[in-house]
């Protein structure tokens, strides 16, 4: 590896070391979440096939949108270094919006589930991509982390699709249960569910116990009068055979009239008699309106309230910058 990396510029090396040196002590999913997405976005637009030698393990796999815009997945170590690698990544920019992460179940490696959201930009600048990506980053019995399941997304523009697929089982039940409130029925003690502490915030939150997660999602099948889905995207664990990696993304209309986009994703055991279990279920809503976007917006006759989303972190350049103190120092053993 220090053959490949010998013309990085040392200013990129020292950044990633700095984060690499502290990733096995932290004790939170978000924090462990935060520095991985570091380090995995300075690489990716630095050396892209640093990140493939650092994250990627013989059973990983990883979907990516085709030329045509069809999703393919990619499952032998040599597929996803070519993926990668033809992604032309190397000197484009990235501005991570937004994450959320989640640990692991008890039946489950440990680990954590990330979802995170951002901006990708060529390195030509002609084009601007809004791009989802979930990830379950997994850890091995020698301490190290491999991410076992990968789903990246653009999602400037997604047609609704004309129905969920067949293959999608979970994903009709959860959506088009004619009784919804069954769909509680799907959680266990120990599921984890993340949501957004206002509709219009950043900051997530764990529902604490099964009759917390319950009334949540109650209330949230109880507010919503329909649901388009714009893609549905889903692994199978190769460590886990019974077990689903899946992504939504869709809109929601509430109760009140007022439409909402928004990410989801679940990692599901299905059972021996067909039902599901959802062990981990982490959404958000990705209608906030970027900071680049307003001088556009306020050109506008209409003025309206808006809604501004800062990157947390921007890998631009080789240069790792930061709108916030997002590590925690707390979130370390000393």
């Amino acid at each position: 590896m220090d053959s490949m990396m010998k013309d990085v510029d040392p200013s990129v090396l020292l950044a990633n070391d700095f984060i690499q040196s502290h990733f096995t002590n932290l004790n939170t999913s978000e924090a462990l979440a935060n520095c991985f997405l570091q380090s995995y976005f300075l690489n990716l637009g630095v050396y892209p096939e640093v990140v493939h030698m650092m994250w990627y393990a013989d059973d990983s796999v990883m979907t990516r949108p085709g030329p045509d815009g069809t999703m393919m997945s990619f499952t032998s170590p040599e597929a996803i270094m070519e993926q990668i690698v033809s992604c032309d990544y190397e000197g484009a920019s990235f501005d991570v919006m937004s994450f959320a992460a989640q640990s692991c179940n008890s039946s489950s490696e440990d680990g954590a589930f990330i979802m995170v959201t951002g901006f990708l930009t060529c390195k030509d600048k002609q084009l601007r991509r809004r791009f989802v990506q979930s990830l379950y980053l997994a850890r091995r019995q020698d301490r190290s982390y491999a991410i076992v399941n990968d789903i990246l997304r653009y999602i400037d523009s997604i047609p609704a699709l004309p129905s969920v697929p067949e293959s999608a089982g979970f994903v009709k039940v959860y959506y088009e249960l004619p009784m919804r409130e069954e769909v509680g029925l799907m959680y266990v003690n120990e599921s984890i569910m993340s949501r957004p502490t206002s509709t219009t915030g950043r900051t997530m939150v764990e529902m604490p116990g099964l009759d917390a997660i319950n009334k949540r999602v109650s209330n949230e099948h109880r507010r919503a009068s329909n649901y388009i889905l714009n893609s549905v995207d889903y692994q199978i664990c190769r460590s886990f055979k019974d077990r689903i990696f899946i992504m939504v993304c869709g809109f929601v209309t509430l109760d009140d009239k007022t439409e909402r986009k928004f990410l989801q994703i679940f990692y599901v055991a299905r059972c021996q008699n067909g039902s599901y279990v959802i062990y981990n279920d982490i959404l958000r809503y990705v209608d906030v309106t970027p900071q680049d976007t307003l001088e556009i917006l306020s050109q506008s006759a209409a003025k309206t309230s808006i809604d501004v989303e800062l990157p947390y972190f921007m890998v631009k350049k080789g240069k790792l910058l930061s709108y916030f103190n997002n590590i925690d120092p707390q979130n370390y053993h000393h």
